[in-house]
């Protein structure tokens, strides 16, 4: 029973984690057995040569499937394990971040590794001096979307630091877009993030790039349904509190 219990965290943040970086793992873990493989051949090659025994390279040959899986399996369990504690690291520092932006809501929803870049109007330049000082024009960051939130944090020295929060509402704007031709899906998809109040942390407007693609689409049209949900809600208050004014004045 304990262990079933110490397995749903485990299986909860893998099913966090993008399949493109799965993939990308999975890819690293095969070039580790591929590797092997040639260093094994290079080495009994060069033994049967000199030793004028070809049984040994022959053999290295017939045993290079076995020797693909275990180094690959071994290389896989040390990517897997590095992977999870690096999302619930980042996840329990986008949770506490969310929670002090008056986030109610903790449930993530997805999160993965992407680019923030801070946009600035012509009428901003000052706001955009004091963010090129403080080095907070662009940082890789870590994007986490919650049920009522989205946080993006950055890596440093003694923790992580939040570079941009919101409250998911109707006052933040999200927009995708790609270049001209390209897909949905194509390496240089971008979404720009477009607050119209002060609240919550960051600039106004912010542009956000990611190496999965995929991953950045599934954020935008997430973000895009959890604010037409808020909105909706917010609709739904405001109409039954009319209604029990209505009541009460009856």
């Amino acid at each position: 029973m304990a262990k079933k219990q110490q397995q749903k965290p485990q299986q909860d943040i893998w099913r966090v984690i993008p399949p493109e970086e799965k993939l990308d793992a999975m890819s690293r873990a095969h070039a580790a057995g591929v590797f092997a493989c040639l260093i094994g051949l290079i080495i009994t090659g060069t033994m049967a040569v000199s030793l004028k025994l070809s049984w040994l390279f022959w053999g290295c040959l017939v045993a290079v499937p076995f020797i693909f899986q275990f180094a690959a399996g071994k290389a896989w369990r040390g990517l897997r394990p590095r992977i999870m504690l690096e999302y619930l690291a980042a996840r329990s520092a986008a949770r506490r971040y969310a929670f002090t932006h008056n986030a109610k809501d903790l449930s993530l929803v997805m999160m993965f590794r992407g680019h923030l870049e801070t946009e600035f109007g012509e009428d901003e330049i000052q706001e955009q001096l004091e963010a090129s000082v403080e080095s907070n024009l662009e940082a890789a960051v870590w994007i986490a979307l919650f049920n009522d939130a989205v946080v993006m944090i950055s890596e440093r020295v003694g923790g992580a630091r939040c570079n941009y929060a919101h409250i998911v509402n109707d006052k933040l704007n999200v927009q995708g877009s790609s270049d001209e031709g390209k897909s949905a899906y194509s390496s240089n998809r971008q979404v720009r993030l477009v607050k119209s109040d002060t609240r919550g942390m960051g600039a106004k407007r912010c542009k956000i790039t990611s190496k999965h693609p995929a991953a950045l689409v599934v954020f935008e049209k997430k973000l895009q349904a959890l604010i037409a949900a808020s909105v909706k809600g917010e609709a739904a208050l405001i109409a039954s509190a009319a209604a029990a004014e209505g009541l009460l004045e009856e």
